[in-house]
């Protein structure tokens, strides 16, 4: 009796070029990587891997988006979650929590990721906050949307900072982004 190879699905297949393109843009960065080494761990052939992300820059891009999107997740998830009052509190923290999660992957914060696929997660990143902050921010729309954009520009600096100043305890970085960020909304409205 002769086993017959099951054919992965083509969701399955990503995923697992993702998961062990991860490993190696962590263990190589974007440039020492290798498209071919991604292949040969995931068990497709380069060809493949070419054929779904077109290229390494697309297939780091797609870490990247990866790894926003489970920041964000876990922020709509924690917002969810959340009584009203601590909303913006509870946010931040799954913001950082999820940063120190995944501090170690060099595509955090974007890493090498080309300017224009950064500025459309950054746009998607701004969208996310401004719903978010619609359910406990009352401002216009057109401040909401300036918030929103403050805070993603100030949020992906501050976690740079922090992340490599790992001496500030997370708990200090969370309580004084929160602090500034609840003023800035303040300084909005009364603009």
């Amino acid at each position: 009796m002769t086993a017959t190879k099951r054919r992965l699905p083509r969701a399955e297949r990503e995923q697992r070029i993702l998961d062990m393109a991860e490993r190696e843009f962590d263990r190589h960065g974007f440039r020492g990587a290798s498209v071919e080494r991604i292949a040969t761990a995931s068990g497709i052939t380069k060809a493949l891997v070419y054929q779904y992300f077109e290229s390494k820059e697309g297939l780091y891009t797609a870490c990247v988006e990866r790894g926003r999107a489970r920041v964000f997740d876990s922020m709509r998830e924690a917002a969810e979650a959340a009584e009203p009052q601590r909303l913006l509190r509870t946010v931040v923290d799954a913001y950082f929590e999820q940063l120190d999660a995944v501090r170690h992957s060099s595509y955090v914060l974007y890493g090498d990721a080309p300017r224009r696929a950064v500025d459309e997660m950054r746009r998607r990143n701004a969208e996310m906050i401004g719903e978010l902050l619609r359910a406990g921010a009352p401002l216009p729309e057109a401040d909401l949307q300036f918030v929103a954009q403050l805070i993603v520009g100030a949020g992906e600096q501050v976690g740079r900072w922090w992340l490599e100043h790992r001496d500030v305890p997370a708990a200090e970085v969370k309580k004084k982004f929160t602090a500034a960020i609840a003023g800035a909304i303040a300084g909005v409205a009364r603009v």
